[in-house]
């Protein structure tokens, strides 16, 4: 790793005046101090230089045409001084030890080539929201079927080991979404490793400005990066490996959620969930896809909280959906129907459970062990199933008691 300078911090900026400015504070504010902080304003039309300016002396400052996120990416990690690369996005903030966390990981395995940890969210106004994300600290080969199957990794968690990486692998700029996904599956498939913390360690900010509320133009970069590293969809999953298979069922899974949490779509979700259980039959038994459906449209920053939530209605619509879905008379559907069910009605019990309606999490944790007798003896159906008959003021006497 290079000496002059043991971290660089790469903060991309496109009219982030209003946030540029917090993302910057909490680099300075780190405990661990031996780092450099390059803002690549990527085209601004407001503010974001000025903001910047007010930071003379602590950042370094580079304006470029705007290129997309990419791009203005590459072009901090081109600048960089350290080997070490942090990726802070400009409206999320770091908590004050994450530096030092994550170069202690660093020190602790230089051979990896990306770490990470996991994520607060905020609001537009810096409001703490009940949801977590990015906590998936597996092995590398883990890491690549999870992330076939959907992404996980939030940008700002990331630090980038540029020593143990072949030069020339920056972000593809062909991708104006996505393009942190595509060089994690690009790395992993390359047979790099990734280290994770699973302690949060940022803020990561959800608001309507952000890229990722644009499910149509997520969708169809999700099906370029598909294409791009297991080739087009000819119609015969049949014949292809497993890596391809897993990957276009991760892209139309992402069909189905992003339909579903982003536009109410039901119908479109059942199209793409056909599709994606096609392809890749193991989606049956994925808990945490009929998990995301059972939530609904709950909104980002709040799923799998008990706010904004209504699991009943939900309900209804994902065993509506599945009803659309295998209305289809193809043998390769009808093989998972029983699964299909079973697992998503172990969802929907959970979600009821954790709401502590319990009445509707027993009905529907039954219904899952009648398509899935299995469940009953390999999860924590039974446990589920069993406390929900003790109704809530039964089950919080027995928490005081076990506490006291």
């Amino acid at each position: 790793m290079k000496k002059e300078v043991f971290v660089s911090v790469v903060i991309p900026a496109y009219n982030q005046s209003a946030y540029v400015a917090g993302a910057i504070e909490s680099v300075l504010s780190q405990t661990y101090k031996d780092f450099e902080i390059i803002v690549v304003d990527d085209g601004s039309t407001d503010d974001t230089r000025a903001v910047v300016e007010d930071y003379s002396g602590q950042v370094r400052y580079i304006h470029q045409e705007n290129q997309g996120l990419a791009g203005a990416r590459n072009t901090g990690i081109h600048n960089a001084r350290s080997s070490l690369i942090c990726l802070l996005d400009a409206d999320d903030q770091w908590l004050p030890q994450y530096l030092e966390r994550m170069t202690s990981l660093a020190m602790e395995d230089q051979g990896a080539a990306i770490y990470y940890c996991c994520a607060q969210a905020i609001d537009k106004d810096g409001k703490k929201l009940p949801q977590i994300f990015g906590c998936q600290t597996g092995g590398s080969d883990d890491l690549l079927d999870v992330l076939l199957r959907g992404n996980f990794l939030i940008p700002s968690t990331v630090m980038m080991n540029y020593a143990s990486i072949k030069s020339g692998d920056y972000f593809d700029e062909n991708f104006r979404r996505i393009q942190d996904r595509e060089l994690w599956l690009r790395l992993l498939k390359q047979g790099y490793y990734f280290r994770g913390l699973s302690e949060v360690l940022v803020n990561y900010r959800v608001h309507e400005e952000s890229l990722s509320v644009d499910a149509r133009g997520g969708q169809q970069a999700a099906m370029a990066l598909v294409v791009k590293h297991f080739g087009i969809d000819d119609g015969k999953p049949e014949l292809w490996d497993r890596q391809k298979r897993r990957a276009y069922g991760g892209a139309y899974r992402y069909h189905v959620l992003s339909s579903v949490q982003r536009q109410g779509d039901w119908k479109s979700g059942a199209h793409y969930l056909g599709k994606a259980l096609e392809v890749d039959p193991t989606l049956a038994g994925d808990l945490k896809t009929f998990y995301e459906l059972a939530l609904g449209r709950q909104p980002a920053g709040y799923r799998g909280s008990t706010e904004k939530v209504d699991i009943e209605e939900n309900a209804g619509k994902v065993m509506r959906l599945l009803d659309d879905v295998f209305q289809v008379n193809r043998v390769g559907l009808q093989a998972v129907r029983r699964k299909v069910y079973g697992t998503a009605c172990y969802a929907i019990g959970l979600c009821a459970y954790s709401t502590r309606q319990l009445a509707f999490s027993r009905k529907y944790l039954g219904l899952a062990g009648k398509y899935r007798p299995e469940l009953w003896f390999s999860s924590k159906l039974a446990g589920n199933w069993l406390k929900s008959w003790l109704g809530n003021r039964l089950l919080a006497k027995l928490r005081r008691r076990v506490q006291t």
